[in-house]
């Protein structure tokens, strides 16, 4: 998927009363003057306060009394609830996108109260208000898409989010509230609230109950949405009389709460006149466009399945184009590669690289003998035995023919050869069954290490391993030879 938001917008005062808020130390006092330092913004914070969105018993006159009615959190709450709705565009798109987030946040108030929550109820209506935030930031790159997406039916929201290629909207959210620095749990129940299955913490289970309750009034099949809704208050908590009432309540109070924002959402539909008007022509419609959404998630499944199936295939071309396919080790290109990368970040850490250079004694002999078969046998089985003697962060490869070399980072002089004796004489031990005979093989070892300023001169240390192995060949074969070192003297000479 792609489009996940970053940076997201905010106003500069609102931001600073956001992070302000999450501080162990901070005090209401000091939120109250931070708020007062811009009039506007507090005049928009008092006309909310005011609103039957925050339903405080009595009107609130100036930003102090309102501090200590709201503390510290219903602060941080206000902040992000204006500069949400400062995301949503003016006219008809914004008003649905705005009336979808409102009608969240207040039936996540509802829920909450019903239910019994005494503290934090701020809370609820603010992780409400901020479930559609990812598609509230998509209105301000495309407004026309993120408008569409809002008028189709609640829970097929992130299907058609991921039909136009982008990441559903809970996921967008909860990235949001992550940059904002929110706390866990706000964040936890945006990434939630479309899930299948009810979320276990009170706050996200609220925020997922809200998302069905609030579908009742944004199309589909509304025999469907109100039974799904039914489930999910059940869920909740939520007795048959308060989800009957909460669905009554609803309209008015989403007008109510555009109205402490000083925005426009149109007139609510209240649910006697949605189920007034659900005709058999609704119906039919409703049943063909969830057809539609069901042969969308079929088409999707599909594209996902083949997305994951060319990605594992690219996954075996990489391989196979990195790999040679007698030993399994890696071939001679991504050696090559792979030694420019390691002697740059050997440099970088002022630490020593050894290369290993091997090569399979008398093997043409071998060859012509026993035959090219037996020949990839031994090969197949050197292949092997040097893949369990290495360690994580070292590179085998087969260099070419017979001859295969080691890249072993952060590993001196002393320590190579020492590793090449062991591998030598492993090797020496090792016996390759053919045609019914045991026969064994040995290999002569070249050993070179970098010593400083040995970015560019992976050339030179093959060589200097080349000529070590060639050297510990005219000594008799079946042995090491160290051809010294490569570069300026190291601060760190040993691994």
């Amino acid at each position: 998927m792609v489009d996940s938001q970053r940076d997201t917008p905010m106003s500069t005062l609102a931001l600073q009363i956001v992070h302000a808020a999450v501080k162990p130390d901070v005090s209401v006092n000091e939120l109250a003057k931070l708020a007062q330092t811009d009039a506007g913004f507090a005049m928009r914070l008092l006309s909310v306060v005011n609103s039957a969105a925050y339903a405080l018993p009595n009107k609130v006159a100036d930003m102090t009394q309102a501090a200590g009615l709201l503390g510290i959190s219903g602060l941080r709450n206000l902040a992000l609830s204006l500069s949400l709705s400062t995301l949503v565009p003016i006219g008809k798109e914004g008003e649905v996108l705005l009336a979808n987030s409102l009608r969240r946040a207040v039936c996540a108030r509802l829920i909450a109260q019903a239910i019994g929550v005494k503290k934090g109820v701020d809370d609820y209506f603010t992780t409400g208000l901020l479930l559609e935030a990812g598609l509230l930031v998509g209105a301000s790159h495309d407004l026309a898409e993120a408008a569409a997406i809002a008028q189709c039916p609640a829970s097929s929201r992130p299907l058609q989010e991921r039909a136009a290629g982008r990441d559903p909207h809970p996921k967008r959210g909860a990235q949001m509230a992550e940059e904002w620095r929110l706390p866990d749990q706000i964040a936890a129940a945006i990434g939630t609230h479309h899930d299948l299955d009810p979320p276990e913490e009170r706050l996200a289970l609220v925020a997922w109950a809200a998302e069905s309750i609030a579908g009742v009034f944004e199309g589909g099949d509304l025999e469907a949405t109100r039974s799904a809704a039914t489930k999910a208050a059940k869920h909740a908590g939520l007795t048959r009389n308060d989800f009957e009432r909460i669905l009554a309540e609803l309209p008015a109070l989403v007008q109510d709460a555009a109205s402490g924002f000083q925005r426009q959402i149109g007139t609510q539909v209240q649910l006697k006149a949605l189920l007034r008007d659900a005709n058999a022509q609704l119906v039919d419609l409703n049943r063909n466009y969830q057809l539609l959404v069901r042969k969308l998630e079929r088409l999707l499944s599909e594209k996902e399945t083949l997305t994951d199936k060319l990605e594992k295939a690219n996954e075996r071309l990489a391989h196979l184009a990195s790999t040679d396919g007698l030993t399994g080790l890696f071939n001679h290109r991504t050696f090559q590669e792979a030694l420019r990368r390691d002697l740059h970040r050997a440099d970088r850490a002022d630490r020593p690289l050894s290369l290993l250079l091997l090569d399979v004694d008398h093997f043409k002999n071998f060859n012509d003998s026993y035959g090219h078969p037996a020949g990839d046998a031994v090969l197949r089985a050197i292949g092997k035995l040097m893949l369990a003697s290495v360690r994580f962060g070292d590179v085998a490869a087969r260099y070419g023919g017979e001859e295969f070399v080691l890249i072993l980072p952060d590993t001196g002089e002393k320590g190579s050869v020492r590793l090449a004796e062991r591998l030598r004489a492993n090797i020496a031990k090792m016996r390759v069954k053919i045609a019914g005979k045991s026969i064994n093989v040995t290999a002569s070892v070249g050993v070179a290490t970098s010593t400083g300023s040995c970015a560019e001169m992976s050339s030179e240390l093959i060589s200097c391993a080349d000529q070590a192995m060639y050297a510990a060949k005219e000594a008799g074969r079946n042995g090491v030879c160290a051809g010294g070192l490569v570069g300026r003297p190291r601060k760190n000479p040993e691994g």
